[in-house]
Parts: structure tokens; sequence; C-alpha cells
């Protein structure tokens, strides 16, 4: 899984990096809105659009490369498929993980926006209440865009993918299936249960248990996957 969680890391970092770069436009921002009438700073704050200069900096493109790691993802599957001599991919298939890229990726653009209407929201609050521009600027610093939600949403988003594409591909054969991930104080029982039980050869897909099932394995923020055996 290392692939997964690396296309996690980059994403983040890079989200950083776009972050970063539109606050340090927002100080000169800052202290012009600072000189501004009373309606001249609403005229002004009703105009910003932070959604598309953050997605001009770099967001955009962070979440356009992390979607097309599922495409790998999606291949690597299709590769084990065809090494079984199994021919992958119904057209509802395809439709169905394009469904789940575009789910994800609608979701990721939503966190960014939500982000921006919070940097809007704090700027304008901080100017109109009289703070100076180095409050106004610490105060916007406060306001993460890459935090521990949005590392969630898009680590469960790659992982349910992960699944779901192994599943898409392998659902009208034959294999078994392994329940792989840590084993720590960290896991759920019953993902504990889930690979403790788990025959030797491995689970058929209709006995998978209901508490772990394909895509969605513990629930939130789950560390494990559903591999073939």
């Amino acid at each position: 899984m290392a692939n997964v969680d690396d296309a996690v890391v980059v994403f983040t970092r890079n989200i950083e990096k776009a972050n970063k770069a539109l606050l340090d436009d927002l100080e000169k921002v800052a202290f012009n809105m600072s000189k501004m009438t009373e309606a001249e700073l609403v005229r002004t704050t009703r105009q910003i659009n932070f959604f598309q200069e953050l997605i001009d900096r770099g967001y955009g493109e962070s979440v356009d490369n992390l979607i097309n790691e599922y495409d790998g993802l999606l291949a690597s599957a299709v590769a084990e498929a065809k090494r079984r001599g199994i021919a992958p991919l119904s057209g509802a298939s395809v439709e169905a993980l394009q469904t789940l890229k575009d789910l994800d990726t609608e979701a990721l653009l939503g966190r960014a926006s939500m982000h921006s209407s919070q940097l809007k929201s704090a700027l304008f609050s901080g100017i109109y209440g009289g703070l100076t521009t180095a409050q106004v600027i610490a105060s916007l610093q406060n306001i993460p865009l890459a935090t521990h939600q949005i590392n969630v949403l898009a680590t469960d988003g790659i992982r349910r993918f992960d699944d779901f594409s192994r599943v898409a591909v392998f659902k009208d054969s034959n294999v078994r299936w392994t329940y792989i991930g840590p084993q720590d104080d960290r896991t759920r029982d019953a993902c504990k249960d889930t690979k403790f039980f788990e025959p030797a050869k491995g689970y058929k897909a209709k006995d998978i248990p209901k508490e772990t099932p394909f895509g969605l394995r513990g629930g939130f923020n789950c560390r494990h996957s559903w591999m073939v055996k």
C-alpha cells in the first residue's frame, strides 16, 4: 500500500504549498483593504474569489495528480487479472469506478471551497473589526488547509477506490480474498476479528464479514485493504 500512502503524502505537501502561496499574497491584499471605506470593503470582499486563487496556485493540479493515481491502481488490478487469465471489467464497472473518481474530486474541491470561505470571513471580520494587517494575517495562518480531516478524506478516497477497483476486476471470478493492514492498539475489533478468523485459503467474496465490507473495510480512516489472495 506504499503507493497509496505516498500519493497522499505528496498531495498534502503540495496543497500546503498552494495555501502558503495564497497567504503570502494576502498580506498586501489585507493592507490595501484596511485603507478602504466600509462600502469599498464590502464590495471588494464580495468580489474576492479565494477558491479560484487557491486553484490557480496549485490546489487544482494537486487534486488532479492525486486522482490520476487512481488510474495506476486500476491498471495494477487489471494487470493482476490478466496474469490470472481473467478478462477484466465490464462497461458498467468502468462507469462505476469513474463515478467514484468524480465524487472524490468533488469532495476534495469542496473542502478547498469551504477553506476559501473561512479565509474570506476571517479577512473581512479582522479588517472590519479594526485589526492590524499583521493581526489579520496571523488569524488567516491559523486556518490551515492541510488538516487531519482533509488527509483522512484523501486517504479514505484512494483506499476505497483501490479496493473497489479489485472488486470490479475480479467480481465474476472465484478468487479468494485476504485482509491486510496493521494489527496494533489502534486496530478496530472488527478488523482484528476479520484477520483472526480468515480462512487459510482466504475468504470467498460471499463470506466477507459484513463488519468489514469491500471498500469501507473497518470504517472511517481504516488502514486495512482487501487484496486478492
